[in-house]
């Protein structure tokens, strides 16, 4: 009988990807979604949506239903993972899920204060064997929650310092995922995935004036100003304090290693800022 998958996270910047690349090797896989509806009118009509949300604990078993393996990624709004993420890796574990493959954080295995490493730990004491992804700073980053600032502004306002990070396009991540989903030899591994090289901000910047052929700066904010403007664009203070926590982290020098990883699961060099940006250029025009 063939495996199915539910991906959960399925409309965001890396679920979206590890659909379509199960889609393309022909792999049966349920979208988990909050609002089907609403999935169906984005996403089209053809994939198998079933309800789930990770604070309504009734959702649990119907997504998990004729399901052998789970890509599990963590909404940036469940902070509390004990109570919310704990219960579903427990419902999993008693409908005999084989795999879970969870999209974590690059460092995060020395890092017990994002909510990710209470995860890994409760994935691992299941005794469900695991994948777990591992990845640096998405670039897809650059065109949501930083879109405004260089669209409007051609402000990179980041508050990163002079560090570097090995920024990482969600398109391999989503790739990466399909492939130790569906191929053999990658349970109870952990995968630190980079790009090819870290960048510190005002190269990146550099590529954006290059690409979009007007001048695009980078500010490098106080924690605690990025922090208030966020707030005061309506941004949830949890998630303010999540993002200075992780641009801490990134001044710290905790962002800029690079591996090799990426490219021995994808066969090929990882997608460069360059090309990530000329591929997203409608966005910041």
């Amino acid at each position: 009988m063939m495996e199915k998958i539910l991906v959960t996270g399925f409309t965001g910047n890396v679920g979206s990807f590890v659909g379509k690349y199960l889609k393309e090797e022909g792999i049966n896989y349920k979208a988990a979604v909050r609002n089907v509806k609403k999935a169906k009118e984005i996403y089209g009509e053809n994939n198998d949506y079933v309800e789930f949300d990770f604070e309504k604990a009734s959702t649990f078993d119907k997504a998990l239903d004729d399901v052998d393996k789970v890509f599990l990624m963590r909404p940036p709004a469940v902070s509390d993972a004990k109570r919310y993420v704990k219960p579903f890796i427990e419902k999993a574990k008693e409908k005999g899920i084989k795999q879970i493959v969870f999209l974590s954080l690059m460092g995060i295995e020395h890092n017990p204060i994002p909510p990710h490493y209470k995860i890994e730990k409760f994935i691992v004491e299941s005794g469900i064997p695991y994948t777990f992804l591992r990845p640096s700073f998405f670039m897809q980053n650059l065109d949501t929650t930083h879109r405004f600032d260089i669209k409007e502004n051609n402000n990179l306002f980041i508050p990163a310092g002079k560090s570097k990070s090995s920024f990482i396009d969600t398109r391999d991540i989503g790739e990466a995922a399909a492939k130790v989903l569906v191929e053999d030899g990658h349970l109870n591994k952990a995968y630190t995935l980079t790009g090819a090289e870290a960048l510190d901000y005002y190269e990146v910047a550099e590529i954006f004036s290059k690409t979009l052929g007007r001048k695009v700066i980078f500010s490098n904010p106080s924690p605690l100003k990025f922090r208030k403007v966020m707030i005061d664009r309506g941004i949830d203070k949890s998630f303010a304090n999540v993002m200075v926590g992780l641009y801490m982290s990134t001044k710290m020098g905790m962002a800029k290693k690079v591996t090799p990883e990426l490219e021995k699961l994808l066969g090929r060099k990882p997608i460069s800022l360059e090309k990530y940006v000329q591929d997203y250029v409608e966005c910041w025009k």
